[in-house]
């Protein structure tokens, strides 16, 4: 199944997208921040800001989703470079509002507060407001939006176009990035032992032009800390995720002091195959003799059960996705490696990217994408200011997903295909939660150091080598080529300090799980109630309404003690 995105334009060359682009900016420029000083004018402001955003971003968005399938494809990269240029002409036209609204007298921005006709705009607002000690004047924020286009921009591209060519040979097969990946869990250790020599040797060779992208993105982002005045790397961060600096701190702190539940696993899973240690080949080693083959019709039907289980309201929108062609499935040349949800529009609808690869972990994968799928289908009832999903929250739908996935599976199995699924629930905590605060130290270890001068291959190597061994102990034997992993890891590049919010997620989607355990059906519309709230409060506020306390040192103890229970329930 390959997507069908006529939803949004009919092709490259429709021209309802450049008429789009058009409109947005004119829309753009009849925007009058003195607009701002009256709450009756700046009703009808915010609706044509609104409608200017909507009217821009969709061709982004339409362009992005057909180069992601056709990365190598000229049409497709001109597509995406004229329409990247055009949105951010409309963004730079939409500076002069928002440097406004960050800074207008106190007096005229508790007046915008306290209108009625701005009551659902309130959050928007605080959140536009917290930003102002770290605005600059317009024109400055200008020249940032157009240095995002030959810096951050330009990298992420580049790294996503260059590592879509490359191709592995295991085998007589020449495969894709995600195809060599999903042999990492093939049942033959000789395979897997092929697969991690092609892909990490390919990214040890590479590895030279792939630190120069990390180290641009990284200066890039270095010099927006400073043009911006934060003081801490996690700072813009929180400020983002409407969380404090230390919030993230004591994740990443609790979440490095249950570090030995990582190595206790893999102590386990040598023992139980046969080995002292387990090899780094074997990290995702199945512990079946034979591995499951789960076919892309089979996995649709799993999923939609597991959904239809937690409620009939969430299988049907994600019945949605696969009757009216919102899911591109399979990998094939060209197209971007990994998976991912596009969360679109109010007026527009999410479409999914896949590489479905007929295993347990691609269906896993399904779960997952549909999750935030139906996420950003259910915050469509907000309006475009408050749509989408914070970072805390942005996980959560698609983690509670692959959870409810296994409980089916769980439901259906006993004795030792019972114990194989635990041992795949706690390697998928180790993945979400343990691996991805590994990536933040990493990053956070790396960037600090860029600071000084530009990182060798070598010193990328090196951090990442310490973070590993921190994580994972003594229980893994790592390879030489194991320590050019960070270059294979698009996160790094696309985002910065993203990876953190995979590990909240899942310490989140814990929390709303023994809940759901506890109440029942009736958590349900609490659930929904989440992801039908958008961005329109904080994620603290959202969570609250479920009984979820984000500050408490409760919420860490209660995940961490879950992930106990599934390792004691080890054989």
């Amino acid at each position: 199944m390959e997507w069908d995105l006529s939803d949004l334009y009919r092709g490259p060359e429709d021209p309802g997208l450049e008429r789009d682009l058009t409109e947005a900016l004119h829309l753009a420029h009849s925007l009058d921040p003195k607009d701002l000083l009256d709450p009756i004018r700046a009703e009808d402001l915010f609706r044509r800001y609104e409608e200017a955003l909507e009217k821009a971003y969709k061709p982004l968005n339409y362009a992005s989703l057909y180069f992601a399938t056709r990365t190598q494809d000229p049409v497709a990269k001109a597509l995406l470079d004229r329409v990247r240029n055009r949105y951010t002409e409309v963004r730079n036209r939409l500076v002069p509002l928002e440097v406004a609204l960050r800074k207008i007298p106190e007096e005229a921005f508790q007046a915008l507060l306290g209108h009625l006709g701005l009551a659902d705009l309130r959050h928007f607002l605080q959140r536009q407001r917290a930003y102002a000690p770290h605005t600059l004047s317009e024109r400055e924020e200008e020249l940032l939006n157009l240095k995002g286009l030959v810096g951050r921009s330009a990298w992420s591209q580049f790294y996503t176009e260059y590592t879509g060519r490359f191709r592995f040979r295991v085998g007589e097969r020449e495969l894709t990035e995600m195809e060599v990946r999903a042999l990492r869990r093939d049942p033959d250790p000789q395979v897997r032992r092929e697969a991690h020599r092609e892909l990490y040797g390919r990214l040890m060779a590479e590895a030279p032009t792939l630190s120069a992208v990390f180290n641009a993105v990284y200066l890039d982002y270095l010099q927006d800390l400073r043009l911006k005045n934060f003081q801490h790397p996690l700072e813009p961060v929180a400020l983002r995720d409407e969380v404090e600096v230390k919030d993230i701190e004591a994740l990443l702190e609790a979440t490095q002091a249950h570090y030995p539940l990582v190595e206790a696993y893999y102590r386990w899973k040598a023992r139980r195959l046969g080995l002292e240690k387990t090899p780094s080949p074997d990290l995702l080693a199945p512990l079946a003799k034979e591995k499951p083959r789960v076919p892309f019709e089979e996995a649709k039907d799993l999923v939609l059960t597991a959904f239809r289980h937690f409620s009939p309201k969430l299988e049907g929108i994600a019945r949605e996705f696969f009757e009216k062609r919102w899911i591109d499935v399979y990998p094939r040349p060209g197209k971007r490696g990994g998976a991912f949800c596009s969360g679109g529009l109010p007026s527009t609808h999410p479409y999914i990217l896949l590489n479905h690869t007929d295993d347990l972990d691609a269906a896993h994968t399904l779960a997952h994408e549909l999750g935030h799928g139906v996420h950003f289908h259910l915050a469509r009832k907000q309006r475009l200011l408050n749509f989408g999903a914070s970072t805390p929250l942005a996980e959560t739908a698609s983690v509670f997903a692959e959870i409810l996935l296994d409980d089916l599976l769980l439901e259906k199995l006993s004795g030792e295909e019972r114990t194989l699924l635990l041992a795949e629930r706690v390697e998928d905590a180790i993945n979400t939660l343990f691996r991805q605060v590994m990536y933040t130290f990493f990053e956070r270890r790396s960037l600090e150091a860029r600071r000084e001068a530009a990182l060798s291959p070598e010193a990328f190597h090196g951090i990442w080598q310490e973070e590993q061994g921190r994580l994972y102990g003594e229980a893994v034997e790592w390879t030489e080529l194991d320590q050019a992993a960070w270059a294979g890891i698009p996160h790094f590049v696309h985002y910065r300090f993203y990876t953190y919010s995979y590990a909240l997620g899942y310490l989140v989607v814990l929390a709303l799980y023994g809940k759901y355990q506890e109440e029942g059906e009736a958590l349900v519309p609490k659930y929904l109630g989440i992801l039908e709230a958008g961005e329109s409060q904080s994620p603290k506020e959202i969570l609250a309404q479920a009984g979820v306390d984000l500050a408490s040192e409760a919420f860490f103890r209660y995940g961490f003690g879950v992930l106990e229970s599934w390792l004691k329930a080890l054989p």
